[in-house]
């Protein structure tokens, strides 16, 4: 008898949880977006006045300004990376609680919040203070030197300074510069790197609780006897090794994991597919029939043969297969398919494409559920393909509300992953998304990241252009600050060729899908986005509830247009590379910089193909396209600001408090300001005589 799932004892609103919680944490497909429809109007208000120029999770340094103005600003917890949840170690996030941040601090593994004091010399030195007005015969020598160089001293800060602050202007049109202004048409490639110059060890804790980078147990068998270590025991999650080879041998660490799924591949033995099929590479049970995983850090050490106490059971939450779900475990009229071997067709039936794990942990880091979503697929043994992709991805969630009550003013309404908070991490994926469909204020985000085609094998894939399907050209994740290029090859015949040059619109054959002002192959687009402008997020942690923390990719429109000539069967002018260009600054302090995207543009080039052997009646040849990303720091003047001192309430010299500066009390900017006492004045000049 199969034990009763874990799933059963779990409140119903874990087992419910709505689909905008549920959107985060999947990478697995098919949900593309964070699902806002259903609070649609629930929430007190669409888009944030407040950050217009100063991003969420930062404060404002100006004395006297609104937070709509603000400009001068500083931000204090980089590593709250969750919205709506708590961030592991992260000791600075008002969404824990006093009991985790105290479990983060008694264990030392508080991460940096990223905030730094201002930092000045505090005394003056004696060198410039002995050339002060160096007018014969008044001078110095090392005995008057060193007699007042300890006189010049700040005793006690009590400056206003705030610190410095880059200088990113007051209005929206200098923070975010069009996108004619920001790339300069023709990189002069002498000085300027542009991609149009170009040629085409596990940590392990004795704790109860898991900490960031714990192994997972994992055992498997029927519940109460013939219990085994799986995997090792350990919960795995293949990789490629250095031949592209799926290696069981890596496992999941608690709380870590990769933007995109781990992609490797089977090799396909027809001799042995059958044992293949039912009980090794592509049986997907192996992974989460009768598998059990540790509820705590050390079940690693209780593993045993008769029982599963500690232990919570992996169960399949869905399967889908050619794009459609075929299996929902809240459905109860679905039934769960098996990997199965059909000798009739000699046909390995829902093998395993694709495996996410998604693992649940309570508000004290342990496990409290965990499943598995799976895509499977058919694969006939007398196809020619050698090898099968698979993928294998894991996601981590708290079950539990935040510390912090979600609001659109707390930036955490919608429970997602962040990118930086405010300020981008590089490497982390850029922010994007398009405007919602319900709503202008908000932002239809996807959960992926701005991506771009990566074809599947090399080969392009123009299977589809339908923007929610599972398009594999949208594999690749732009990171923030990382120049890159991918490309894909088309095979096509002559005809085909002909027919792709010449054509006008979609017809039913996605490969001859173009947006309507000229003839621009889907795959070849912004998001694959047919219809309207794809937005990335300015900063990090851009939420998609306020569509004022986003810009527009702009498009540079093309002025080419395709002909096919019969005669030396050219295409000439058609679109076969798409240009990304990003504009990125940084902001706020100085000595705690937030990086962010001021400008995005998409620009498209094109390059003649030429079909060159018609001799064979419907050979097919190979055309390259193409998408780059180029980033493009901005680099902006940093001023010192403190706020305006008080009116002296008599008139002194401008001089007196020389070599120290004093702010006239109106404007944004100026120095510091000390007052000096003019005893401490007096002592330094008697150190100086004449001769």
């Amino acid at each position: 008898m199969r034990p009763t799932s874990p799933l059963a004892f779990l409140p119903l609103s874990l087992l419910l949880l709505p689909a905008l919680v549920l959107s985060q944490v999947d990478d697995c497909e098919p949900t593309k977006h964070f699902q806002i429809d259903d609070i649609i109007g629930s929430a007190a208000a669409y888009g944030n006045t407040v950050n217009v120029f100063m991003p969420p999770g930062c404060s404002c340094k100006e004395s006297d300004v609104a937070k709509s103005e603000c400009v001068i600003f500083d931000c204090d917890c980089k590593c709250d990376l969750t919205a709506g949840a708590c961030d592991m170690n992260c000791c600075c996030d008002s969404e824990c609680t006093a009991e985790q941040i105290q479990f983060f601090t008694e264990k030392d593994l508080c991460l940096d919040p990223g905030v730094s004091d201002p930092v000045y010399e505090t005394c003056y030195s004696p060198y410039e203070v002995g050339a002060v007005n160096p007018k014969y015969p008044m001078r110095s020598d090392d005995s008057a030197e060193n007699a007042y160089k300890n006189l010049l001293c700040v005793q006690t800060d009590n400056s206003g300074t705030k610190g410095v602050f880059f200088e990113t202007g007051t209005t929206r049109s200098e923070l975010y510069p069009s996108a004619d202004e920001a790339f300069v048409t023709g990189a002069d490639c002498t000085t300027t790197f542009d991609y149009s110059c170009w040629s085409p060890t596990a940590t392990i804790s004795s704790d109860e609780h898991y900490l960031l980078g714990d192994t997972i147990a994992a055992t498997t068998g029927d519940g109460s006897t013939n219990m085994a270590a799986a995997f090792g025991g350990l919960l795995p999650l293949p990789v490629a090794d250095q031949s592209g080879i799926c290696n069981e041998a890596n496992s999941v660490k608690f709380g870590e994991y990769e933007e995109e799924a781990n992609k490797c591949k089977r090799e396909k033995r027809a001799s042995d597919l059958q044992n293949q099929c039912e009980e090794l590479d592509f049986d997907f049970d192996r992974f989460t029939k009768d598998f059990y995983v540790g509820s705590t850090q050390n079940a690693k050490d209780s593993i045993s043969a008769t029982s599963t106490a500690g232990f919570v059971q992996v169960e399949v939450a869905t399967v889908s297969k050619a794009g459609t779900n075929v299996y929902n475990y809240r459905s109860t009229g679905d039934v769960l398919p098996v990997t199965t071997w059909n000798a009739g067709t000699s046909t390995c039936e829902n093998a395993l494409k694709s495996l996410c794990y998604e693992v649940t942990y309570n508000d004290v880091f342990n496990i409290i559920a965990v499943t598995a979503r799976l895509e499977v697929e058919d694969i006939v043994e007398s196809s020619s393909a050698e090898y099968v992709d698979q993928e294998f991805s894991v996601e981590f969630s708290m079950y539990g509300a935040p510390n912090t009550a979600r609001s659109i003013e707390n930036n955490n309404y919608v429970n997602r992953t962040r990118s930086g908070n405010p300020g981008y991490i590089f490497g982390r994926p850029v922010l994007a998304g398009r405007k919602h469909i319900l709503n202008d204020a908000a932002v239809m985000a996807d959960t992926s990241g701005f991506q771009v085609m990566s074809g599947v094998n090399g080969e392009c894939d123009v299977s589809t252009g339908d923007f929610s399907a599972s398009d594999a050209n949208r594999g690749t994740t732009v990171g923030f600050g990382e120049d890159s290029s991918v490309g894909c090859t088309l095979s096509l015949t002559e005809a085909q060729l002909k027919a792709m040059c010449g054509g006008t619109s979609h017809t039913g054959d996605y490969l001859y899908d173009y947006s309507n002002e000229v003839k621009m192959p889907w795959w070849l687009t912004s998001m694959n986005n047919l219809t309207s402008t794809t937005k990335v997020g300015i900063f990090g942690n851009a939420d998609p509830m306020d569509i004022t923390q986003w810009i527009d990719v702009t498009e540079k429109t093309p002025t080419f247009s395709a002909t096919f000539s019969d005669t030396t069967l050219t295409c000439s002018n058609f679109p076969t590379a798409t240009h990304y260009k990003f504009q990125w600054t940084y902001v706020g302090s100085t000595t705690n910089p937030q990086a962010k995207i001021m400008s995005a543009r998409v620009e498209y080039s094109t390059s003649p193909m030429t079909f060159l052997d018609k001799r064979v009646a419907g050979a097919t040849q190979k055309f390259p396209f193409t998408v780059t990303v180029d980033w493009t720091y901005k680099e902006l003047n940093s001023e010192k600001y403190s706020p305006p001192p008080p009116p002296i309430i008599f008139s002194v010299p401008y001089d007196v408090f020389y070599p120290f500066q004093i702010d006239n009390a109106a404007g944004r900017n100026g120095g510091s300001w000390i007052v000096i006492g003019l005893a401490a004045i007096g002592a330094s000049l008697a150190s100086l005589f004449l001769i």
